[in-house]
């Protein structure tokens, strides 16, 4: 996701259903990570509004436990009646897809997929496995203008002294 920002491109739709992992069977500690589903891509010089609006709190809260909390807690919102100052027209323009959104989607999934494990071929110490529980933190902060990017993350962790192998590459294995 990270190169995805760098083109100035956001995803707007992260979640475990839309995450590919690949093991390869030569490659015991490696998996390729990759993304499908592009259709609410879009440039970050776009002005997208989050699809996540609802015209009550019950209903709010009803989807949101329904599709889970993958989604950045900016991109929720309740909108009033027509012709209001919260009418959906005039609310959506508030609460837009940012690269913040997708990171904090990132973290989240990063959480679930690794939840807390101790992964040997990735941490190589506890002081690795102890920053990278930090930065999933500072990627789900809920606050997004206090929430990490995920260039800032992935800098920090490849370099010294974590030295973490990110694939440069995705792929599918052919079945």
């Amino acid at each position: 996701m990270d190169r995805v920002h760098k083109g100035y491109l956001q995803y707007n739709d992260i979640s475990p259903g839309n995450v590919l992992l690949h093991f390869p069977e030569d490659k015991v500690s490696e998996v390729y990570i990759g993304v499908c589903e592009w259709g609410l891509a879009s440039r970050v010089c776009e002005t997208t509004p989050s699809r996540y609006g609802y015209p009550s709190d019950e209903a709010r809260t009803e989807a949101f436990k329904e599709r889970g909390s993958f989604v950045a807690p900016e991109l929720w919102y309740t909108y009033g009646k027509p012709n209001s100052e919260t009418s959906y027209e005039t609310v959506r323009r508030r609460h837009l897809y940012t690269q913040a959104a997708d990171a904090y989607s990132v973290g989240v999934v990063a959480n679930m997929i690794w939840k807390d494990k101790d992964d040997f071929d990735l941490f190589k110490d506890t002081a690795g496995k102890a920053r990278f529980a930090v930065a999933l933190k500072e990627l789900t902060n809920p606050d997004p203008k206090s929430r990490s990017t995920l260039r800032l993350v992935h800098a920090t962790l490849t370099a010294p002294p974590y030295n973490f192998q990110i694939p440069e590459c995705c792929y599918r294995k052919h079945i």
